[in-house]
């Protein structure tokens, strides 16, 4: 099996660098929104004038903008208003996550990719919300990863149904092993930073351990993925009597009144971006 996904693999490089695999590609709007966000010197209207390319993504701000979990007590109307409202921040993680979205519902697998949508926002929920216990980690970048650490499964469907002297259950456990080195792929190729094609790259490495006290952003999500999906049944349940660094690491910090707000506010906002 190890040797076959090897081989696998190699070829689905050979067909990326050959143009027979085709990586779908970042929407314009998301680049040049990180771009402008990261940048000390941009303005608001600045900043407004690039979402605005972009009708749908623009008009999905606003609503999520609107959502219980981040109104302001006064109903935004305006896009400038919701950037004001949000943050520069904010509005970089939300659009890059619209924008994945507004992507992925491109599928033809509707059935699965709407699982597929669900699990990964509740994921970037637990992500935002585990980030957020550690002053060294970003929330918002700990959201984002936690959206996108299963990326890989969308291309490498696609090769995998192409192959047909595979049968369902080898195609899926080919999709198990492989998608974390096709998202990698992926989140390179979108030009997205270290850690986010970290996060992807060795979520699935449950047990692994880097020797430090405080976590990085791979232990949060392979932390949300557990609590995510437990371990009572599954693919995680050999890990069931097993002491997992990741979520020692990430729940160490206590769990007041506080954090169990956030963390619902953050289902509501994930809530929100699945209908926008």
């Amino acid at each position: 099996m190890k040797e076959r996904a090897q081989n696998l693999l190699k070829t689905i490089q050979t067909d990326i660098l050959s143009n027979r695999l085709i990586l779908p590609s970042l929407p314009e709007v998301a680049i040049r929104v990180r771009e402008l966000a990261a940048d000390s010197d941009c303005s608001v209207s600045v900043l407004e004038r690039e979402v605005a390319k972009d009708a749908a993504i623009a008009a999905r701000l606003i609503k999520v903008a609107n959502s219980s979990a981040l109104r302001r007590g006064i109903p935004v109307t305006a896009l400038k208003q919701a950037i004001m409202s949000l943050g520069f921040n904010q509005v970089r993680s939300l659009v890059t996550q619209l924008a994945i979205l507004q992507t992925m519902r491109g599928s033809k697998d509707t059935a699965r990719l709407q699982g597929f949508v669900a699990s990964g926002l509740h994921i970037s929920a637990l992500c935002h919300n585990l980030a957020a216990q550690h002053v060294g980690l970003d929330a918002e970048l700990a959201s984002l990863g936690g959206l996108l650490h299963d990326i890989g499964k969308l291309p490498l469907r696609d090769f995998l149904l192409q192959r047909v002297e595979l049968s369902k259950l080898e195609r899926l456990q080919f999709e198990l092993v492989l998608h974390p080195y096709v998202g990698a792929m992926l989140l390179k190729h979108w030009g997205m930073t270290g850690e986010l094609v970290q996060m992807a790259r060795w979520h699935e490495a449950v047990l692994r351990e880097t020797g430090k006290a405080e976590p990085d952003y791979v232990d949060v999500v392979i932390a949300a993925n557990i609590l995510h999906y437990g371990t009572q049944k599954g693919r995680y349940a050999k890990y069931a009597e097993m002491s997992i660094p990741a979520i020692i690491k990430c729940t160490s910090k206590s769990t007041d009144a506080l954090n169990v707000s956030q963390a619902e506010q953050r289902m509501q906002l994930s809530q929100a971006l699945a209908s926008a």
